[in-house]
Formats: C-alpha cells, sequence, structure tokens
C-alpha cells in the first residue's frame, strides 16, 4: 500500500462503479424534486389533517410491508419519542401497525395475512384518527383492507404509494403516488422523505418552536 490517494483525476476518469453511484444518487434526487414539485399542495393537506387530529387528541395507525413496515417504525417513533432534538415537544400519538410480531403472527394464522392490519386498526382505531398506508406497488391487500375499514369507520386515510398507484390509487382520501416501477427502493427513498416533511410541517403548525403557518 502506498497511501495514495485512488480518488479520479478527473470527472471524466470515474470507475464504472462511482458512475452507479453517481448515476443512482442524481435519479433519487431527480425523481424527489419532481415529487415535490407535483405534490406540495397534497403534503401539506397532509400535515394539517395530522395536527388537527393530534390538537383533538386523535392518533395516527401506519402500516406497510417489508421497508416499507421499516418505514412506518421509523416514522411513527419520530412521532412518539422526538423528530430534532433541537424540538421539545409532548409525544404524539402514532401506532406502527406491523410492530407486533405476536399480534402479525396470531392474525395471519387466524385470519390470513391481508387481514392483520384491519384486525388491529379495529383495536386500536376510533373515528377521527389517521390511517396512513405505505405500499411500494400499491397493490398490498392488507394496506388496502385497512384503509378500506378506516373509511367505513369515520377515520382519515392517507397513501404513500409507487409506479402507478396499483389498487390503493384513489381509495384513501389524500395519496401520493411516486412514478417509479420496477424496484422498491427508489420509492421508499421518496417515502421516508415525505414522512419526514410532513413531521416537520406538523410541528409548525402545532407551534412546537417554531411559528404556526
Amino acid at each position: 500500500m502506498t497511501g495514495k490517494c485512488r480518488c479520479p483525476a478527473s470527472l471524466t476518469d470515474r470507475t464504472p462503479y462511482e458512475e452507479v453511484v453517481l448515476d443512482t444518487m442524481l435519479y433519487s434526487a431527480r425523481l424527489k424534486e419532481r415529487v415535490a414539485r407535483q405534490n406540495s399542495a397534497v403534503i401539506v393537506a397532509m400535515a394539517r389533517l395530522l395536527a388537527a387530529t393530534f390538537e383533538e387528541g386523535g392518533k395516527l395507525l401506519l402500516c406497510g410491508n417489508g421497508g416499507s413496515a421499516a418505514d412506518a417504525q421509523h416514522l411513527a417513533t419520530e412521532l412518539t419519542i422526538r423528530y430534532r432534538s433541537s424540538v421539545n415537544r409532548p409525544a404524539l400519538a402514532a401506532i406502527a401497525l406491523n410492530a407486533d410480531t405476536t399480534a402479525l403472527t396470531a392474525g395471519a394464522n387466524d385470519f390470513g395475512y391481508d387481514e392483520v392490519f384491519r384486525r388491529l386498526a379495529e383495536a386500536y382505531g376510533r373515528e377521527g384518527d389517521v390511517v396512513l398506508g405505505l405500499s411500494t406497488s400499491g397493490n398490498s391487500r392488507s394496506v388496502l383492507n385497512v384503509l378500506n375499514y378506516g373509511r367505513e369507520h369515520g377515520m382519515k386515510t392517507i397513501a404513500l404509494l409507487g409506479g402507478d398507484g396499483g389498487m390503493m390509487k384513489g381509495v384513501a382520501d389524500l395519496s401520493i403516488v411516486v412514478p417509479h416501477s420496477g424496484s422498491a427502493d427508489r420509492v421508499q427513498e421518496c417515502h421516508i422523505t415525505i414522512g419526514h416533511v410532513i413531521i416537520d410541517l406538523v410541528e409548525r403548525m402545532l407551534g412546537y418552536g417554531r411559528s404556526k403557518t
């Protein structure tokens, strides 16, 4: 080992792997920009709905499968615990329905996996609460079923989808479709960014550490 820098001498001297890094990250950035420009008003509407729900003592129920399940838990934790250390506020009520493995496996065993989130929404959800479903394809029946249950029982519904929106397009009261097909990764990157922006807006709207707008 000589200790010499192995960085490319110029932008035209990148390795194929470095091209993959650049292409992937720039595409992700462009996709987020496209989603933001097309859906900024919807994102604000989602935040206003959640802020009003929290002010009235309601809660948010989130769910997804696979990576979307991780995103649901991620966002729920930032609401119940804290989003930023610079903003101290009371905990906001949010439950990731996919987080309890005992309930998931019992529900799948007794009722079928497509019904597990709906069953948990029956347990925890009340009229006036919000259900947020994440699906990179828009075709997850377990998420579709809980959205339908929420609407049928006086809850507001939000969906973060991908591709062409799949079966869930138009089902939720408010939805955003990330226009990327063929893989879940880029869609998930947009979903978690949207979630973070919504939480930031909710904190602003509730006046925690910032002025209400």
